[in-house]
């Protein structure tokens, strides 16, 4: 059978494998990996497979569809999102007309909504973990065989026995990135071209805002072994010409035995490439820091999304995720030498316009190397976005409301006293407070100066940013 995996085309540089979906100010495009695994299933289960990312081939729809059809694929499996899923069921829709396939939406939008989604203009929905789900798809004479997928037959919406999470992660091959434009993936905190890699799936964390744990990997972190991970990192290295790789976990260093043991295999087996991770203020101590240095992490990105402890409880962030812990965090990476992007939201349970200036004080006196100032995204489905709508808080009439004119967030949320348009002034009054201090800039400089590969991705991300701030 033939199945093409999609990326849709839709607002430039938009990233829907992203916590928070949409162009980024700072100006970054993220590879398609969870794509990426379920291709390289179905490849492997021997059916002729195609990975079109149409926004790192910069392809229009037209162009996407020619491409697929080329394969004449039976199954067209396509990446959505909240605010993309309209412009993605058009295209669905033109993709079936044009080559007679099936099209499969996948995703946090598509598992949250199923009904909504395939109202747009999909045939099916495959909920949650869908890697072993389209190679079930394509081998099954009938669609109520597969679990974990969404359908509508006569008119009638069917929803299936929903699909466990994958309980052994070895068992997956690596991501099909040899179907991937790797030079195109790029922001300014990485090596440039980068890439993600996985050394585990879910968070045991209960954050209300954040939509992956709640929708598709799970509140509890499955790793893979060490050992795996290692080999995945060496075939990066032989195979792709890629300068550095993220841990796109939620939360990489969330087990200490495991990141420990982690690093001590990266270095025993001489890797030698530069990495980077997602961390928590509450999951790092100095020997965890000094660990990742050695195996060569040059970067983490903390989730210290506000100034407040007050908020932190409002947003379920944890008992020990409070502001006196994240300076400790903040201290130990500085002390081990790794370079901090910190990111803060606005728009928590309780937010008001004296706890956000409250954040950007707190974010300045840490004096992280990059900052990111977001106001939350609800996504449906999430507990977030249910305390918004149950309070009559939301407010935005269509999905595509979520992004602004340039396809990054705006706020579609208000409370009675922090209205949209305050937090939509104060994300760009945060990025000006902390960006144009005279102290930033000059270390922003020195930094460069050393580092032409660095200096070129700045440009450009500040470039973006500073337009961004113009209101």
């Amino acid at each position: 059978m033939n199945i093409a995996f999609l990326n849709p085309p839709f607002r430039g540089t938009f990233n829907r494998e992203v916590r928070f979906q949409a162009v980024s100010p700072q100006k970054a495009l993220h590879p398609p990996i969870m794509l990426g695994y379920a291709t390289a299933i179905c490849r492997d289960a021997g059916h002729k497979v195609d990975l079109i990312d149409a926004p790192a081939l910069e392809i229009n729809e037209e162009q996407t569809i020619e491409r697929v059809a080329k394969l004449k694929p039976q199954f067209v499996v396509m990446l959505t999102s909240t605010a993309s899923v309209k412009s993605d069921g058009r295209l669905a829709k033109e993709i079936a007309k044009r080559t007679g396939a099936k099209t499969v939406a996948v995703g946090n939008h598509a598992t949250a909504v199923p009904d909504d989604t395939i109202k747009r203009g999909f045939d099916i929905v495959a909920m949650g973990e869908y890697d072993f789900t389209i190679r079930d798809l394509a081998k099954a004479k009938k669609l109520e065989e597969v679990d974990g997928i969404s359908f509508k037959k006569a008119g009638r919406l069917i929803h299936n026995k929903g699909r466990e999470l994958i309980k052994n992660l070895d068992e997956l091959p690596f991501p099909a990135r040899e179907f991937l434009p790797n030079e195109k993936y790029y922001s300014a905190l990485y090596k440039n071209p980068f890439t993600f890699i996985l050394a585990g799936r879910g968070c045991p964390h209960q954050c209300i805002y954040c939509a992956g744990p709640q929708l598709m990997s799970g509140r509890s972190y499955r790793f893979r072994s060490p050992e795996k991970v290692v080999e995945e990192m060496k075939f990066i290295k032989e195979n792709f010409n890629l300068k550095s790789v993220l841990f796109n976990d939620d939360t990489l260093n969330v087990n200490k035995k495991y990141v420990l043991e982690l690093c001590d295999l990266i270095v025993s087996e001489k890797i030698n490439m530069p990495w980077a991770a997602y961390s928590r203020v509450d999951s790092v101590d100095q020997e965890i820091a000094d660990a990742m240095k050695r195996a060569g992490c040059f970067l983490v990105k903390v989730g210290y999304e506000s100034g407040c402890d007050e908020l932190l409880k409002s947003m379920k962030k944890g008992a020990r995720a409070t502001t006196a812990q994240a300076r400790k965090a903040t201290k130990h990476f500085k002390e081990a030498g790794i370079q901090i992007h910190g990111t803060f939201v606005f728009g928590m349970p309780g937010e008001t316009v004296e706890t956000i200036k409250k954040t950007i004080a707190f974010a300045k006196e840490l004096d992280l190397d990059f900052v990111q100032f977001s106001v939350a995204q609800p996504y449906p489905g999430t507990e977030f976005y249910n305390y918004l709508e149950s309070n009559g808080f939301l407010h935005f009439n269509d999905w595509e409301d979520y992004l602004d004119d340039c396809g990054c967030i705006k706020p579609i949320f208000e409370y009675p006293n922090l209205s949209m348009k305050e937090m939509g002034h104060w994300i760009r009054q945060a990025y000006k407070e902390y960006y144009l201090r005279p102290h930033y800039v000059l270390k922003a400089i020195k930094q460069r100066l050393t580092n032409w590969n660095l200096m070129k991705t700045s440009l450009r991300s500040a470039w973006s940013l500073l337009h961004y701030m113009r209101e």
